[in-house]
Protein backbone atom coordinates (compact mmCIF):
# COMPACT_ATOMS: atom_id res chain seq x y z
CA UNK A 1 0.00 0.00 0.00
CA UNK A 2 1.45 3.38 -1.15
CA UNK A 3 1.97 5.72 1.61
CA UNK A 4 -0.49 8.36 1.84
CA UNK A 5 0.65 12.12 0.55
CA UNK A 6 -0.26 14.47 3.63
CA UNK A 7 1.71 17.29 2.18
CA UNK A 8 -0.95 20.51 1.81
CA UNK A 9 -1.23 21.25 -1.75
CA UNK A 10 -0.17 25.16 -2.37
CA UNK A 11 -2.23 27.13 -5.03
CA UNK A 12 0.40 29.27 -6.15
CA UNK A 13 -1.89 31.10 -8.41
CA UNK A 14 -3.78 32.12 -5.50
CA UNK A 15 -0.61 32.79 -3.39
CA UNK A 16 0.11 35.30 -6.61
CA UNK A 17 -3.40 36.76 -6.44
CA UNK A 18 -2.96 37.82 -2.34
CA UNK A 19 0.31 38.85 -3.49
CA UNK A 20 -0.80 41.39 -6.06
CA UNK A 21 -3.59 42.28 -3.63
CA UNK A 22 -1.60 43.55 -1.10
CA UNK A 23 0.85 45.61 -3.53
CA UNK A 24 -2.49 46.80 -4.98
CA UNK A 25 -3.35 48.25 -1.38
CA UNK A 26 -0.45 49.45 -0.08
CA UNK A 27 0.08 51.37 -3.79
CA UNK A 28 -3.33 52.96 -2.75
CA UNK A 29 -2.22 53.39 0.49
CA UNK A 30 0.95 55.23 -0.26
CA UNK A 31 -1.38 57.36 -2.96
CA UNK A 32 -4.12 57.93 -0.66
CA UNK A 33 -1.28 59.59 2.14
CA UNK A 34 -0.09 62.16 -1.10
CA UNK A 35 -3.35 63.12 -2.43
CA UNK A 36 -5.15 63.37 0.78
CA UNK A 37 -2.49 65.61 2.31
CA UNK A 38 -2.23 67.73 -0.68
CA UNK A 39 -5.50 68.49 -1.58
CA UNK A 40 -8.00 67.25 1.79
CA UNK A 41 -10.48 64.36 1.68
CA UNK A 42 -13.33 66.31 -0.08
CA UNK A 43 -11.35 67.32 -3.33
CA UNK A 44 -9.72 64.06 -3.23
CA UNK A 45 -11.47 62.16 -6.36
CA UNK A 46 -11.02 58.33 -6.55
CA UNK A 47 -9.87 58.97 -10.21
CA UNK A 48 -7.09 60.92 -8.82
CA UNK A 49 -6.49 58.27 -5.87
CA UNK A 50 -6.45 55.70 -8.95
CA UNK A 51 -4.63 57.59 -11.44
CA UNK A 52 -1.64 58.04 -8.54
CA UNK A 53 -1.36 54.32 -7.27
CA UNK A 54 -1.50 53.17 -11.17
CA UNK A 55 -4.60 51.18 -10.34
CA UNK A 56 -7.43 50.52 -12.02
CA UNK A 57 -10.30 53.00 -10.57
CA UNK A 58 -12.29 49.70 -9.54
CA UNK A 59 -9.56 48.45 -7.37
CA UNK A 60 -10.83 51.33 -4.57
CA UNK A 61 -13.94 50.35 -4.09
CA UNK A 62 -12.56 46.40 -4.59
CA UNK A 63 -10.13 46.87 -1.65
CA UNK A 64 -11.92 49.25 0.25
CA UNK A 65 -15.59 49.44 -0.04
CA UNK A 66 -15.39 53.39 -1.14
CA UNK A 67 -13.47 56.77 -0.96
CA UNK A 68 -13.94 57.08 3.02
CA UNK A 69 -12.73 53.28 3.20
CA UNK A 70 -9.04 53.92 1.87
CA UNK A 71 -9.23 57.08 4.05
CA UNK A 72 -9.66 55.38 7.27
CA UNK A 73 -7.16 52.82 5.83
CA UNK A 74 -4.39 55.89 5.44
CA UNK A 75 -5.65 57.10 8.86
CA UNK A 76 -4.81 53.29 10.46
CA UNK A 77 -1.54 53.78 8.43
CA UNK A 78 -0.85 56.81 10.30
CA UNK A 79 -1.61 55.42 13.54
CA UNK A 80 0.63 52.39 13.24
CA UNK A 81 3.54 55.07 12.14
CA UNK A 82 3.23 57.05 15.29
CA UNK A 83 2.72 53.70 17.13
CA UNK A 84 6.13 51.99 15.71
CA UNK A 85 7.44 55.46 16.54
CA UNK A 86 6.29 55.96 19.52
CA UNK A 87 4.58 52.80 21.10
CA UNK A 88 7.51 51.54 23.29
CA UNK A 89 7.85 54.56 25.33
CA UNK A 90 4.11 54.92 26.42
CA UNK A 91 4.29 51.61 27.02
CA UNK A 92 7.51 51.87 29.78
CA UNK A 93 5.36 54.91 31.18
CA UNK A 94 2.53 52.72 31.63
CA UNK A 95 4.05 50.18 33.32
CA UNK A 96 5.74 52.21 35.22
CA UNK A 97 2.31 54.00 36.24
CA UNK A 98 1.47 50.56 37.44
CA UNK A 99 4.10 49.71 39.45
CA UNK A 100 3.28 51.63 43.23
CA UNK A 101 7.50 51.49 44.06
CA UNK A 102 8.59 53.46 41.44
CA UNK A 103 10.41 56.59 42.50
CA UNK A 104 10.04 60.13 41.51
CA UNK A 105 13.33 59.81 39.79
CA UNK A 106 12.30 57.16 37.55
CA UNK A 107 9.20 58.97 36.67
CA UNK A 108 11.54 62.15 36.04
CA UNK A 109 13.62 60.01 33.97
CA UNK A 110 10.33 58.75 31.61
CA UNK A 111 9.26 62.10 31.25
CA UNK A 112 12.75 63.23 29.68
CA UNK A 113 12.90 60.39 27.44
CA UNK A 114 9.96 60.73 26.37
CA UNK A 115 10.21 64.18 25.14
CA UNK A 116 13.80 63.65 23.71
CA UNK A 117 12.18 60.74 21.84
CA UNK A 118 9.39 62.86 20.59
CA UNK A 119 11.36 65.89 19.41
CA UNK A 120 13.62 63.78 17.48
CA UNK A 121 10.83 61.36 15.97
CA UNK A 122 8.37 64.84 15.06
CA UNK A 123 11.12 66.79 13.05
CA UNK A 124 12.04 63.89 10.97
CA UNK A 125 11.93 65.95 7.63
CA UNK A 126 10.72 63.19 5.34
CA UNK A 127 8.16 63.63 2.89
CA UNK A 128 5.94 60.92 4.32
CA UNK A 129 6.13 62.58 7.66
CA UNK A 130 5.30 66.33 5.61
CA UNK A 131 2.51 64.45 4.24
CA UNK A 132 1.43 62.73 8.05
CA UNK A 133 1.69 66.14 9.75
CA UNK A 134 -0.35 67.70 6.80
CA UNK A 135 -3.56 65.07 7.49
CA UNK A 136 -3.20 65.52 11.08
CA UNK A 137 -3.32 69.48 10.85
CA UNK A 138 -6.28 69.00 8.91
CA UNK A 139 -8.25 66.62 11.17
CA UNK A 140 -7.54 69.17 14.10
CA UNK A 141 -8.89 72.06 11.87
CA UNK A 142 -11.75 70.52 10.08
CA UNK A 143 -11.99 67.10 11.73
CA UNK A 144 -13.97 64.16 9.17
CA UNK A 145 -14.75 60.80 9.63
CA UNK A 146 -11.19 59.41 10.41
CA UNK A 147 -10.85 62.16 13.59
CA UNK A 148 -12.00 59.74 16.13
CA UNK A 149 -9.96 56.76 14.75
CA UNK A 150 -6.57 58.61 14.69
CA UNK A 151 -7.85 60.14 18.49
CA UNK A 152 -8.42 56.76 19.96
CA UNK A 153 -5.67 54.72 17.85
CA UNK A 154 -3.14 56.57 19.37
CA UNK A 155 -3.37 60.48 20.41
CA UNK A 156 -5.79 59.66 23.33
CA UNK A 157 -3.18 56.88 24.64
CA UNK A 158 -0.55 59.70 24.53
CA UNK A 159 -2.45 62.13 26.31
CA UNK A 160 -3.24 60.18 29.06
CA UNK A 161 -0.30 59.03 29.75
CA UNK A 162 1.82 62.03 29.59
CA UNK A 163 -0.91 63.69 31.87
CA UNK A 164 -0.62 60.59 34.20
CA UNK A 165 2.96 60.34 34.23
CA UNK A 166 3.14 64.64 35.04
CA UNK A 167 0.62 64.18 37.96
CA UNK A 168 2.87 61.66 39.44
CA UNK A 169 5.69 63.54 39.49
CA UNK A 170 4.02 66.59 40.71
CA UNK A 171 1.35 65.00 42.95
CA UNK A 172 0.00 67.43 45.00
CA UNK A 173 1.00 70.14 43.49
CA UNK A 174 -1.08 69.94 41.06
CA UNK A 175 -5.20 69.18 39.89
CA UNK A 176 -6.17 66.56 38.06
CA UNK A 177 -7.24 69.41 35.07
CA UNK A 178 -4.02 71.15 35.62
CA UNK A 179 -2.07 67.90 35.07
CA UNK A 180 -3.53 67.77 31.75
CA UNK A 181 -2.82 71.26 30.69
CA UNK A 182 0.85 71.04 31.71
CA UNK A 183 1.04 67.41 29.68
CA UNK A 184 -0.35 69.49 26.61
CA UNK A 185 2.26 72.54 26.66
CA UNK A 186 5.17 69.86 27.22
CA UNK A 187 4.17 68.11 24.09
CA UNK A 188 3.11 71.33 22.45
CA UNK A 189 6.31 72.82 22.53
CA UNK A 190 7.83 70.00 20.60
CA UNK A 191 4.59 70.34 17.79
CA UNK A 192 4.69 73.91 17.14
CA UNK A 193 7.95 72.88 15.29
CA UNK A 194 5.85 70.91 12.76
CA UNK A 195 2.62 72.79 13.00
CA UNK A 196 4.51 76.19 12.18
CA UNK A 197 7.38 73.79 10.17
CA UNK A 198 7.61 76.76 7.61
CA UNK A 199 7.76 80.01 9.36
CA UNK A 200 10.61 78.66 12.08
CA UNK A 201 12.74 77.62 9.08
CA UNK A 202 12.27 80.86 7.70
CA UNK A 203 13.38 82.45 10.93
CA UNK A 204 15.60 80.66 11.38
CA UNK A 205 17.54 80.54 7.83
CA UNK A 206 17.49 77.11 7.63
CA UNK A 207 16.69 74.88 4.37
CA UNK A 208 15.14 71.76 6.51
CA UNK A 209 15.78 70.41 10.35
CA UNK A 210 19.17 69.61 10.15
CA UNK A 211 21.12 67.80 13.22
CA UNK A 212 22.77 70.85 14.48
CA UNK A 213 19.18 72.51 14.61
CA UNK A 214 17.66 69.67 16.18
CA UNK A 215 20.14 69.32 18.52
CA UNK A 216 19.60 73.01 19.90
CA UNK A 217 16.11 72.73 19.34
CA UNK A 218 16.37 69.72 22.11
CA UNK A 219 18.28 71.90 24.26
CA UNK A 220 16.23 74.21 24.61
CA UNK A 221 12.41 72.80 24.72
CA UNK A 222 14.17 70.45 27.53
CA UNK A 223 15.62 73.64 29.78
CA UNK A 224 11.63 74.49 29.30
CA UNK A 225 10.27 71.36 30.12
CA UNK A 226 12.46 70.91 33.26
CA UNK A 227 11.87 74.81 34.31
CA UNK A 228 8.10 74.17 34.03
CA UNK A 229 8.50 71.26 36.27
CA UNK A 230 10.74 72.89 38.62
CA UNK A 231 8.11 75.57 39.18
CA UNK A 232 5.63 73.00 39.80
CA UNK A 233 7.71 71.08 42.51
CA UNK A 234 8.41 74.46 44.12
CA UNK A 235 4.64 75.83 43.91
CA UNK A 236 3.44 75.65 47.71
CA UNK A 237 0.47 73.19 47.81
CA UNK A 238 -1.33 75.83 50.48
CA UNK A 239 -1.55 77.57 46.76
Amino acid sequence: MSKENTNPIVDLTNCESLERGEVARKKLIDAGLKIYSAVGYEKASTRLLAAEAGVNIAAIPYYFGSKEGLYIAVIDSIVEYYRAGLGDSLTHIQAALKKPDTTFEEYRELLDHYMRKMIHFVLQDTPERQQISRIYTREQLDPTSGFDRLYNGFVRELHESISALVAQILKEKISAAEAKIVAQTLLGQVTVFKSSRRAVLNNMGWKDYHEQGISEIEGIVMFQVNAIMHAYQQKSSSL
